[in-house]
């Protein structure tokens, strides 16, 4: 099953894993009581070295 996460720019904190439903249910609910947030899929990789849109 895929996994979720969801990063917020006000307290700068990501939630634990979740569900795409639920994930998209959070999002609505902080967009509505204006919090940016950012949807993630769990299973990116933060490792940008081989990247070849990485400008140096």
């Amino acid at each position: 099953m895929d996994k979720y996460i969801i990063i917020r720019s006000d307290t700068k904190s990501i939630s634990p894993p979740m569900s795409k439903q639920e994930a998209i249910k959070k999002l609505k609910q902080y967009d509505k009581d204006g919090i940016c947030s950012y949807l993630v899929h769990k299973g990116i990789s933060f490792d940008n070295s081989s990247s070849p849109n990485i400008y140096k």
